[in-house]
């Protein structure tokens, strides 16, 4: 029964490798792609080389005197390319600017790999090959890589039909009959070696034994529609959703985890949100919901439930979650509501206050005095006080006074109620 199992390990460990490919950025943007690492400024004219292998994106605002473009090749215009000199921009000097067909990027750069394993919950220190995948490079592609400083294991090296083991690989890297495709390697070492190793241990392998630190000056983030945007560990950019980390021991059953984790996104939302479960170093697990398109806080949401059915036995000590707020859009509506409720009520009680006490007779020399709307509500206050006291006046002789409330004793203001002597 044990020989069975480890028989089949292997088979399992093959039936997960993913084909991972070397894509470089050839961005426009890049100051890496331009002969002198700079980008062009507004004074200066671009050149590009006769004949372009792949496509050039233009992404962000460009302000150039003039481009030179080539006789084939593909430009990607995903903003804007104005023309013409700035002379507030001082820093900048007249001249021709090469672009470079034969970028460099380094192993470990963010967004040079592309795969069917990547989604938008990945992070990016696991979108570089990982131990049990296959590497790919084009055959015809003009690049420099720059091998990474730590040894990194993979499955398969491949150069465009030709598979290579580590002798011939170290021959490849070392030499210089390597053609357009160059690799530079540090220390003594190619940085890369060839093996089928298989994870045995229940609670899941990291993506590399000996990770490296992905270098994201590359990457352009996306702002974030999201209150509160979250950062998980391995990732360049600030996301919408949710994440939840926490410490495992080596008992820790990974496949059951991940069931859960399917289960409870299949029970909320299997359409609407990716995930991706991670392996990390030093013994820790880490889970990234993120939602498909634009941010709704689905995602937020079946994270914040898949940390609450984690059971104790799942989590060694205690768990870090991340969770994002509402989108941007429904943003601030209580505060909305609330102020527009404030104005509305500060206006009732304004109008009342109008309505019930004197406004000041205001002249003007050409208009004289108020309309007689205005007026009406002049005599408000003086119909209120009549309705509320008028003055006793007895004229009998030797009959007392009624009694007067001192705090009314000044005439300012009152008003003279005369009574008509209706007997004849």
């Amino acid at each position: 029964m044990h020989n069975s199992l480890y028989f089949l390990l292997p088979l399992i460990s093959l039936t997960l490798q993913a084909t991972v490919k070397w894509l470089p950025d050839t961005s426009f943007d890049l100051p890496i792609n331009f002969k002198g690492r700079k980008r062009p400024c507004s004074k200066q004219s671009v050149v590009f080389p006769d004949r372009l292998v792949g496509p050039v994106k233009i992404e962000a605002e460009t302000i150039v005197t003039s481009v030179l473009l080539p006789v084939d090749g593909e430009i990607l215009l995903g903003g804007s390319v104005e023309f013409g000199a700035d002379d507030n921009e001082t820093s900048c000097g007249a001249g021709y600017v090469y672009y470079m067909e034969k970028s460099e990027a380094s192993w470990a750069q963010a967004g040079v790999w592309g795969s069917s394993r990547f989604n938008m919950a990945t992070p990016d220190s696991e979108r570089v090959p990982c131990y049990d995948d296959t590497v790919e490079f084009p055959a015809n592609i003009r690049s420099t890589v720059i091998m990474p400083m730590y040894t990194q294991q993979v499955a398969g090296f491949r150069i465009g039909d030709r598979l290579y083991n580590n002798e011939n690989l170290y021959a490849r890297i070392v030499s210089d009959t390597g053609g357009s495709l160059q690799f530079v390697s540090t220390w003594l070492t190619v940085g890369v070696v060839v093996s089928q190793k298989v994870c045995q241990s229940v609670s899941g392998c990291p993506c590399q034994k000996y990770a490296l630190e992905i270098q994201c000056f590359s990457k352009t983030c996306a702002v974030p529609t999201c209150v509160h945007p979250i950062k998980p560990i391995g990732h360049c950019c600030k996301v919408c959703g949710g994440s939840v980390a926490f410490n495992v021991t080596e008992t820790f059953d990974m496949e059951a985890f991940k069931e859960l984790v399917a289960g409870t996104v299949n029970s909320y939302a299997n359409d609407e949100v990716e995930y991706h479960v991670s392996r990390l170093p030093e013994s820790e697990v880490q889970v990234v919901i993120v939602d498909k398109g634009e941010y709704e806080g689905t995602s937020a949401q079946v994270l914040n439930a898949i940390a609450y059915r984690m059971q104790q036995h799942w989590v060694k000590g205690s768990k870090y979650v991340q969770l994002s707020g509402s989108p941007l859009y429904k943003s601030g509506m209580g505060g909305k509501i609330f102020v527009s409720m404030f104005f509305v009520a500060l206006s009732a009680i304004g109008a009342i206050y109008v309505y019930y006490y004197k406004i000041p007779d205001i002249r003007y020399p050409i208009m004289g005095r108020l309309p007689t709307f205005f007026a009406r509500l002049q005599r408000r206050t003086d119909s209120v006080v009549s309705l509320t006291r008028r003055d006793s006046v007895i004229t009998s002789t030797g009959v007392r006074t009624a009694f007067r409330n001192p705090l009314y004793d000044s005439k300012r203001g009152r008003v003279q109620v005369e009574e008509t002597d209706t007997v004849q």
